[in-house]
């Protein structure tokens, strides 16, 4: 017997209906837990872990202090498979730094979760562990996620889905199986975060299970260094009796001009490592002119002689000029350190951010770049007297990209040399030690203010910014390089690299924000890939 097409169509809505109400009750049933995280009473503070010292409970919120590290809580009592997690979260206003509040589910531990990371106009969904903290699951962008307002978030997880949703709106969702159960928690990436009115939808199982705190994977090589405490663009070096020697700018901010505050404006600072960079000394002052001295580099030449080159910013008080450029500058050391020689300017109109590199016949070369015309492009400065004269610049051809270039050079077996730009990042080759170079060319991936380290294993490495602080490899002398590997989460990068002793790899690089600071993580390039190492 047949059924008209009114009736199949009339069975067919029915069932529909049936089916979602069914799946909305099971929604619903899966949910039917729902537990409001008390902040308010006497005891509030005993069911959370306040792993920073910035962390906090105040007024019935969650105060998370994150402008100088990562701030972090997690809630201690329960823990849940499936789960829904949904707060208000509010960042205080800043010029700088990414302003992030993430929300942590399936927290094992303080290194292993998911969580969803809000920053100023994104939310992206990562993976932790203690290899990598920032294994990214899916993002979107374009967020109308104003600073000083306050914000719903809700990150959602059942068996392998991951949901994501703003201010009631669903974002995204995504799958991952890696993680099955966990407590929750939230941190604060930059930013003064606040948070309130936490509810966890699920069914919570108690605990007694210690939490437990991995090693941290880097450490501060410095996080105040007496000039306003904004630390960034540092560069690291090994000394002929063994130390480490980071350098690095020293202000208020990203730009420290002279004022009543800091009258002669940033300056170029150090810190020293014997201990093969787990701790370093107290920050010492190696140039401090009447400028803005600012993306200092340190290199000890075969000779023995240290020089740090570094460029510098003028205060300017005409209209919509804050500052002008005046160029490139060295300061050296015959005494590794203790005494430096008067500043001298090597190019007027050309700028550096990446340390003279010694060729293997005794020729230097460094990195330069320039804008001009409209346009912008890399550069080289060589000198072939250890420095003592520089030849006029090199001009590397964009190719009709602007370069904002902060270039690097490494040389190649074959004996060329390869040159690296910001910001697409694209790559230049010179045959002639540096006299001339191919027109530029992408690589394939984004990268600001790279840096070239050829491993004890002739794997060469390119750290960079984008996304956050992150590197490729290459095992055939630059002509491919790895997919990307992050480094860590923090956005001000600038990172140099300097090999162990050991034959591993010492990378530093810095936070960017309101008291931005420097860090240091160690790692091992092998063919395989990255093995991250703890201190």
């Amino acid at each position: 017997m047949f059924s008209t097409p009114r009736l199949v169509a009339r069975r067919t809505w029915t069932t529909a209906l049936l089916a979602g109400l069914l799946g909305l009750a099971c929604c619903q049933n899966a949910f039917a837990a729902e537990k409001a995280i008390d902040l308010a009473g006497e005891k509030a503070g005993d069911a959370w872990l306040l792993l920073d010292k910035t962390a906090s409970i105040q007024d019935g919120q969650l105060v998370l202090d994150g402008r100088r590290q990562d701030a972090r809580a997690f809630y201690k009592p329960l823990e849940w498979t499936d789960c829904s997690l949904r707060a208000k979260f509010m960042v205080e206003p800043q010029d700088e730094g990414v302003l992030a509040c993430g929300f942590v589910v399936r927290a094992a531990d303080a290194s292993t979760y998911y969580y969803v990371h809000f920053d100023r106009a994104q939310a992206i969904l990562v993976r932790s562990d203690r290899d990598n903290s920032w294994s990214e699951i899916k993002r979107v962008g374009g967020l109308d996620k104003l600073a000083g307002k306050w914000h719903e978030g809700q990150l959602e997880c059942v068996g392998d889905t991951l949901k994501v949703s703003l201010n009631g709106k669903l974002l995204f969702e995504a799958k991952d199986a890696a993680l099955g159960r966990g407590r929750i928690g939230f941190y604060a990436g930059q930013g003064l975060v606040h948070v309130k009115d936490i509810v966890v939808s699920g069914e919570p199982a108690a605990t007694t299970a210690e939490f437990k705190t991995p090693p941290p994977t880097f450490v501060h090589v410095c996080q105040d260094a007496g000039a306003g405490g904004y630390e960034a663009f540092p560069d690291v070096c090994r000394l002929s009796d063994g130390r480490l020697m980071a350098v690095f700018y020293a202000g208020y901010g990203h730009v420290a001009l002279p004022n009543e505050q800091l009258p002669k404006g940033g300056r170029v600072s150090y810190c020293t490592s014997g201990d093969e960079g787990k701790t370093w000394s107290p920050a010492g002052v190696l140039y401090d002119g009447p400028n803005d001295d600012r993306d200092p580099s340190i290199t000890q030449l075969k000779n023995g002689q240290l020089v740090c080159i570094f460029f510098s910013l003028k205060k300017e008080d005409a209209p919509g000029q804050s500052y002008s450029g005046l160029g490139t500058w060295i300061v050296t050391s015959d005494d590794l350190g203790k005494t430096w020689s008067p500043a001298r300017r090597i190019f007027d109109d050309y700028y550096v951010s990446s340390p003279i590199r010694e060729l293997s016949d005794g020729r230097l070369i460094v990195g330069l770049y320039r804008e001009d015309r409209g346009t912008a492009f890399g550069a080289v400065g060589i000198s072939d007297d250890a420095g003592k004269t520089w030849k006029k610049p090199v001009d590397i051809d964009n190719g009709g990209i602007r370069l904002d270039a902060e270039t690097d050079v490494i040389e190649c077996k074959d004996g060329s040399l390869y040159a690296v730009m910001r910001p697409e990042a694209c790559y230049s080759v010179s045959k002639d030690r540096g006299e001339s170079w191919t027109v530029s060319k992408p690589i394939g991936f984004p990268a600001h203010c790279p840096y070239l380290l050829r491993t004890k294993d002739d794997i060469i490495l390119v750290a960079h910014r984008l996304p956050q602080t992150s590197l490729h490899y290459s095992l055939d002398e630059c002509k491919t390089w790895s997919k990307n590997v992050p480094i860590d989460i923090v956005g001000g990068a600038f990172p140099s690299m300097v090999i162990l002793k050991d034959g591993s790899v010492l990378v530093v690089y810095y936070e960017e924000g309101a008291g931005s600071s420097i860090r240091a993580k160690k790692f091992r390039a092998t063919k395989n890939g990255i093995e991250w190492l703890t201190f």
